[in-house]
């Protein structure tokens, strides 16, 4: 059962040659950042959250320095948060181009294919084809999955910052 759908991912790869790979390398690459950004948002952000406010006296601080001190930790939490989401973006705006690639490197296919029988046979042609547009696809499918899972990110960070910040003053 499983050798015919690796039978199957295997066909597709090869009609998509091999700019499919690059673009299924960039999404495994663009999946793991974010991963890594969603775990750390909801896991390794809180700890350090809780930590900074059970560590935070008020006493310690002088009052004409506590809006500055805010300011800085709400601005180093968000750093945090942010760390990566850069890159992030860049891989997004990287997978669609890297899939008109593809579009570039099948049209040349389709060209050779013409060039050397000399008509427009359609059955000679349909592998260049097929690499003109898979690779396209996956392409912008992976962008538009990417971007709605960062927007997604950026949302919640922004709810965090503010989140902080709220507790912070409280605190100071």
């Amino acid at each position: 059962m499983i050798d015919i759908y690796l039978d199957n991912l295997s066909s597709f790869f090869d009609k998509g040659g091999v700019v499919l790979y690059i673009v299924f390398f960039i999404a495994i690459f663009l999946w793991t950042l974010l991963l890594d950004r969603y775990v750390y948002l909801y896991f390794g952000y809180k700890k350090y959250r809780n930590e900074l406010l059970k560590n935070l006296k008020p006493s310690l601080y002088e009052e004409k320095f506590k809006t500055a001190i805010k300011e800085y930790l709400v601005e180093d939490g968000k750093q945090r948060l942010k760390t990566g989401l850069s890159f992030i973006k860049t891989l997004i705006i990287v997978c669609p181009l890297v899939g008109l690639l593809g579009t570039v490197t099948g049209m040349i296919e389709v060209f050779d294919v013409m060039a050397i029988q000399g008509t427009s046979n359609v059955k000679a042609m349909a592998n260049g084809v097929s690499m003109a547009t898979i690779p396209t696809m996956a392409g912008m499918v992976i962008a538009l999955s990417g971007i709605l899972f960062e927007k997604r990110l950026e949302v919640s960070i922004k709810y965090q910052t503010e989140k902080l910040y709220l507790d912070i003053s409280k605190v100071l």
